[in-house]
């Protein structure tokens, strides 16, 4: 006996609103193109995490972010144990430093002194806190290791835009102590961060705004959901206020401040991690309060952003872009279903790698790509002296990993 089409069309609606019982907002259709050939041109051929790779301090967990201070000879790590790791850099050893309320993510040093660190502190999928850990941005003092909170809550907006760049003159701006419980809201997630050459400003990614909002794990139905609530914060420390720089965008994640030819503050690059794109935002001189994509359909996830002394990006690819993203993306429908399934049947890709790119953020200089089974899950890459350092986002990663810079076949 054949079920007659109204019948049907009420169980494919029944299902789809029984699916994305977490209720993840949903973006429009996205259609991704091919890698660009500026991109392939660069590959590596071969595969030097294959060979050269070196395993160090092999305590350490898998971690997100790596800062360094050779004149004082340590390193620091934000462990995905929800601890920051001490790396002695004498010694070769690593041990657990200082807990933060909540797993560490993006670190930075407060200023030039490097007597305090600045960390990003978010919930990581998977893990219980209670509620009186907070998710937010903390400053850590390297001599007493005492943990201050700076700043947990933000402005509720008032509205909702999409790809808005706010030049700085026009930033909607907010005192910090005018901020109480009826106009503001809990940090989502904090997740990277760049501080300004005096100190006194310190630039906040929000990949996305959501009460339960996670990383790892947490973060992947906003991979699939693509909905653009990114959000790029400036926190200003002398005038104790907090400004929105950008909003709508997808996933705003690593960040990096671009300065104009007389050194001041002009633009932002930051990746848009889940769209597989990399921006430019413009907040002062003749291009101000607009954007630009550097690169699209990038090969992979690009995370984290980091410069290295002679200017070059480097970034992490976190994860390598499937054709079921690609499929995914395309046909939005879908994605009430799949977010209803377990994560764990999900296919996942294992390969990891890294993208260099010139001073300007236009010109991609080295791209690689590994199977995953030296190091997984490169979440940034991160220039240190002679040699490039690789966070592992990967709770099963033990160990500093890194590589000579003269690994690399850098087309400059």
């Amino acid at each position: 006996m054949k079920l007659n089409h109204k019948i049907l069309i009420f169980i494919a609606l029944f299902f789809l609103i029984a699916c994305n019982p977490s209720g993840i907002k949903i973006g429009e259709a996205y259609k991704l193109g091919e890698v660009p050939s500026s991109i392939l041109e660069v590959q590596d051929k071969q595969d030097p995490f294959s060979n050269d790779l070196k395993v160090e301090m092999k305590d350490l967990p898998g971690h997100d972010d790596l800062v360094f201070d050779r004149a004082k000879g340590f390193g620091y790590a934000s462990g995905m144990d929800g601890w920051i790791w001490r790396l002695n850099l004498r010694t070769g050893k690593a041990e657990q430093w200082v807990k933060p309320p909540v797993n560490p993510a993006g670190m930075q040093y407060s200023d030039h002194s490097k007597d305090k660190i600045l960390v990003c502190a978010s919930r990581l999928g998977g893990e219980a806190y209670e509620e009186k850990n907070r998710v937010g941005l903390y400053e850590v003092d390297i001599e007493t290791k005492k943990i201050d909170p700076i700043i947990l809550d933000l402005p509720k907006l008032e509205k909702e835009e999409f790809e808005k760049v706010y030049s700085f003159s026009e930033m909607p701006n907010f005192s910090l102590t005018d901020l109480n419980s009826s106009n503001s809201r809990p940090f989502s997630l904090c997740n990277d961060l760049a501080v300004s050459e005096d100190g006194n400003r310190i630039y906040i990614t929000e990949p996305f705004e959501r009460v339960d909002a996670a990383m790892g794990s947490g973060a992947v139905p906003e991979a699939i959901g693509l909905y653009p609530h990114g959000k790029l914060w400036v926190l200003d420390r002398q005038k104790n206020t907090v400004s929105l720089a950008l909003s709508g965008f997808t996933f705003v994640d690593g960040i990096l401040i671009e300065k104009s030819p007389d050194g001041k503050e002009e633009s932002v690059v930051f990746t848009e991690t889940t769209k597989f794109r990399i921006i430019r935002a413009f907040l002062t001189g003749k291009n101000q309060g607009s954007s630009e994509v550097l690169f699209e359909n990038l090969p992979g996830l690009a995370d984290g952003l980091e410069r290295d002394k002679d200017g070059r990006i480097w970034t992490g690819i976190i994860k390598k872009r499937s054709g079921l993203v690609n499929f995914i993306h395309k046909n939005p429908w879908l994605k009430k279903i799949i977010l209803s399934l377990p994560q764990k049947i999900l296919p996942i890709s294992h390969t990891t790698g890294i993208l260099v790119i010139d001073s300007s953020a236009k010109k991609p200089l080295y791209y690689s790509m590994h199977d995953g089974s030296k190091i997984k899950d490169i979440s940034v890459s991160i220039p240190f002296e002679d040699r490039v350092y690789f966070p592992s986002f990967d709770k099963t990663s033990r160990g500093l990993y890194s590589l000579p810079v003269s690994s690399f076949k850098i087309k400059e």
